[in-house]
């Protein structure tokens, strides 16, 4: 038998012309997704191992308050991370807590952030290099880092990306002239008003946003020359200073509330630590090998760009991201030195879309694809170290809370049916400024029923994150209401030394001890 006569398409060619950039459209979106979902599951796989932190404990703390009561607290502690707890709350409202649960948004924002940073990608330079920057995304330590963290750093990856892809397609319609250009701009505006919301840090994006149009205008090439760029500037410049102006209130209130939260932030100042906090802590967790590969691929996208003919129409796409990874690191760094310390490498986790893109400029200079592909699979070799250890049980500030919690829960399920019990809520390990109602706020059910001993005004009540207590020395509200005492902390020469000299003096004995890691578990019981 013979093979059927190829079909013809009869229809007219400027039909089939109109049909090409929507197949073009189908496939990158197909990529995207698949994409994402790629970087989902890199990042959701052995996010349940690690044990809740203090900052995770935090969130859950703020999370679990109704909306009269967080929007009290952000009054008074932790504003900048309103709009990220508001969120929690709703998303806790629709699904039952674990540390699963918790962490489980975060490796959501960073799948869909994959899928936009290859959207971005695809619009600056191409598909392919579109979705190798999602790749690269998807694996970067700093993103595999947040994915498994219940904290509002993977989502702000994903309104970075947004924002950056919303100002791409509205430069670009500008520069088209096309009829609703200005409903690009409107969207920018409230972008941007969300991005600040979310994390006050991000509005340097913004600023890193206005340099790279500077920067067109500097040029003044393609379509309209210095006069169109200038147009854009000016359309730009509008929803910018008027979403600005909403946060202004807001930024105010959350620089007021420094101290209190970055009180732990030592000095800083000139050095080779400005290398390791900036080149290998702030993207690379550390790891050397994958921070060298990446920062040589970044600078060989860039070069090229500018001294490869074929390479030029990338420029825009370099000038785009060097602004938005280096000067938001910079303008912190030089703040924290000459006013106040303020850097965290963390807190630019947001930049990590756009850092991707531009390790994905240097890979795809090659016209080769099998070459991007090889220097694709170094990156994410390197990578799987580090991707291992944010997933060992503790992996977090070498949090032990998790076993610790396990055995309290253990043990109450033990006792008698209708025993009553306290808690004395001791140090929490490695802070010990800071008590084990932290480790309760992240695992309730271990300590649900308890009476608290020390409590002196709730957390919900005075509008911060944690109550205020009495003194180890202190009275113990309510013992005549238990049955049982339980000391949970990291010993310290006060506790639980006079807590047990107390409770002895007042007809109690030790009914059974145990450690696990820095925790001390004592359960006391009448004689």
């Amino acid at each position: 038998m013979s093979a059927p006569p190829p079909a013809v398409d009869d229809r007219p060619a400027a039909t089939a012309a109109v049909d090409r950039p929507a197949v073009h459209r189908r496939r990158t979106a197909l990529a995207a997704a698949l994409v994402g979902v790629f970087a989902f599951a890199v990042s959701v796989t052995g996010s349940w191992i690690p044990s809740a932190w203090a900052d995770e404990a935090a969130t859950m703390s703020a999370a679990r308050r109704s909306l009269p009561e967080l929007w009290h607290m952000v009054h008074h502690v932790d504003a900048v991370h309103g709009l990220y707890y508001a969120m929690m709350h709703v998303w806790f409202e629709v699904v039952p807590y674990s540390v699963f649960t918790l962490r489980l948004p975060s490796a959501i924002a960073v799948g869909l952030a994959a899928a936009v940073t290859v959207l971005l990608g695809a619009r600056l330079v191409g598909p392919w290099t579109g979705i190798v920057a999602g790749v690269v995304y998807a694996v970067l330590p700093r993103v595999t880092w947040a994915g498994t963290e219940g904290r509002s750093y993977a989502a702000t990856t994903l309104f970075a990306v947004v924002l950056s892809l919303v100002l791409v397609v509205a430069v670009q319609h500008t520069a088209e002239r096309r009829r609703r250009a200005w409903a690009w701009w409107v969207l920018y505006g409230v972008a941007v008003l969300c991005c600040g919301l979310l994390f006050v840090d991000m509005l340097l994006l913004v600023v890193a946003h206005g340099v790279t149009l500077l920067v067109g205008i500097l040029l003044g090439g393609g379509p309209g020359g210095r006069r169109s760029h200038v147009r854009t500037a000016l359309w730009w410049l509008v929803p910018t200073v008027v979403a600005g102006a909403l946060l202004l209130p807001f930024v105010r209130l959350a620089s007021g509330e420094a101290d209190q939260q970055l009180y732990y932030m030592g000095r800083m100042g000139w050095g080779p630590g400005i290398v390791k906090l900036v080149f290998l802590q702030q993207f690379f967790a550390g790891t050397k090998a994958m921070a060298a590969v990446a920062w040589l691929l970044v600078a060989v996208g860039a070069v090229g760009a500018v001294v490869v003919p074929r390479l030029r129409d990338r420029i825009p796409a370099v000038a785009l991201t060097l602004p938005a990874v280096f000067l938001p690191p910079a303008v912190v760094y030089v703040a924290s030195v000459l006013v106040r310390p303020l850097f965290n490498p963390r807190y630019f986790t947001f930049e990590t879309p756009l850092v991707a893109i531009a390790i994905a400029l240097g890979l795809t200079v090659l016209p080769w694809r099998r070459t991007a592909v090889l220097g694709l699979a170094l990156l994410v070799l390197l990578a799987v170290p580090q991707w291992g250890a944010q997933r060992i049980p503790t992996a977090k500030d070498a949090s032990t809370w998790g076993p610790a919690t396990a055995l309290l829960e253990r043990e109450r399920a033990a006792e008698p049916a209708g025993t009553r019990d306290g808690v004395v809520y001791g140090p929490l390990p490695s802070h010990v400024n800071r008590t084990t109602e932290f480790v309760a706020a992240s695992y309730p059910r271990a300590f649900r029923g308890m009476h608290d001993l020390t409590l002196e005004r709730s957390a919900v009540d005075i509008g911060q994150l944690w109550a205020q207590r009495r003194p180890a020395s202190g009275p113990l509200s309510g013992l005549t209401r238990v049955d049982r005492v339980w000391f949970v902390g990291e010993p310290t020469a006060d506790e639980p030394r006079l807590l047990q000299r107390r409770l002895t003096a007042a007809g109690w004995r030790v009914a059974g001890q145990w450690q696990q890691g820095a925790f001390r578990l004592i359960e006391f019981e009448r004689r």
